[in-house]
């Protein structure tokens, strides 16, 4: 069951909040909408939903191919689990999950005995067997959000869109949660959204991943390719720390302090050079490849990886991450002196900023 928006824009009020986007979700697929707050990422989630319309006449939003622009929320068969999981405190853990099987039309409700065995079925996929008399004030976050996605799963939705699910939880019951919900829609292969502010989280769970920003969609790609080759400055911006350095782009080349390194980009005249920490190495002296001189301020070893604080000689600072075993080889400290080799440069035109750098 694929979904397809297309050219959808949303104004409230004034504000500009959806710009002439267009998305395609694939069948089985899990995408995961990742933007700053005021992207339009739970706008486009909502319309998708039908719980909000595209202005007049600009856009549409199709399921599997049938358009349903103008279709109801309730006619739609779409799962919806939110932050705020909504359960209802007077009812138990099975009446939750059986909430929407019985208000479907006596038509399409299920018998008795076969809703209480969907039911339990589906407390099982969502690990909370034996859970199911329990109400919600008995269980952790964690479980109540599971019995959230147990109830929008119970109507066999033809897509499953989740808003900051996991958002309300702390930070190892998210982890686990994430790592779950992959291994449940491997199982289910419920065409989905996930809309997220966490980049791990998005990174970690999608299939593809979708940057917003403004309103707009900045990229559309694998969480590899999001991270590793963004096709805007906003996106390495917005993923992760980043280096940053004003550089001028020459014939193929491109200098940065006291860097010069080749590029494929097809630039001339001012650039801005972005290098990730993990995309340094350091070394005790200059070892004949570009690098840069600098002084380590700090080390911040507590961790798998380790963080360097370094002030370049010519007034940059800068962070890299290297090993343990490279800072025991380097003896990293405060005042050392160290030289660092970029592996890997973004390439973007234009001059030096003075609001994000």
């Amino acid at each position: 069951m694929s979904i397809e928006v297309t050219a959808v824009s949303k104004t409230f009020g004034d504000s500009v909040v959806l710009r002439d986007v267009s998305l395609v979700v694939p069948d089985g697929e899990l995408a995961a909408v990742l933007g700053p707050s005021g992207s339009g990422k739970t706008t486009l989630l909502r319309i998708v939903a039908g719980l909000d319309q595209p202005d007049p006449g600009r856009g549409t939003v199709r399921l599997d191919g049938e358009d349903v622009t103008d279709t109801p929320p309730g006619q739609r068969r779409v799962g919806l689990v939110f932050q705020h999981y909504a359960l209802f405190r007077h009812m138990s853990v099975f009446e939750n999950v059986a909430f929407g099987l019985r208000v479907l039309p006596r038509a399409g409700r299920p018998s008795a005995s076969d809703l209480r065995e969907r039911v339990t079925r589906l407390l099982h996929l969502v690990q909370l067997d034996g859970l199911a008399g329990r109400y919600p004030h008995q269980l952790s976050g964690g479980q109540r959000q599971r019995v959230a996605l147990a109830r929008a799963l119970a109507i066999e939705p033809r897509v499953l869109l989740l808003d900051e699910p996991f958002g309300a939880l702390d930070a190892r019951v998210r982890q686990e949660l994430r790592r779950w919900l992959r291994r449940l829609h491997d199982e289910l292969h419920v065409t989905s959204i996930l809309v997220t502010h966490d980049q791990d989280e998005a990174l970690e769970v999608a299939d593809r991943v979708v940057v917003m920003n403004a309103g707009a969609i900045e990229q559309v790609d694998s969480p590899d390719d999001v991270f590793h080759r963004p096709r805007t400055e906003f996106v390495v911006n917005f993923l992760g720390a980043v280096n940053r350095f004003a550089g001028q782009a020459q014939h193929g080349r491109v200098t940065f302090g006291s860097i010069a390194l080749p590029h494929d980009h097809a630039l001339e005249g001012h650039a801005r050079v972005f290098v990730r920490p993990h995309d340094f190495e350091l070394h005790a002296a200059p070892n004949g490849h570009p690098g840069v001189t600098a002084t380590v301020l700090r080390v911040h070893s507590a961790g798998p990886s380790v963080r360097v604080e370094l002030l370049a000689v010519s007034g940059e600072t800068l962070t890299v991450e290297v090993s343990h075993e490279v800072q025991r080889a380097l003896d990293l400290r405060r005042g050392r002196m160290v030289v660092a080799t970029p592996r890997r440069i973004q390439v973007f035109a234009g001059p030096p900023r003075t609001d994000a750098w």
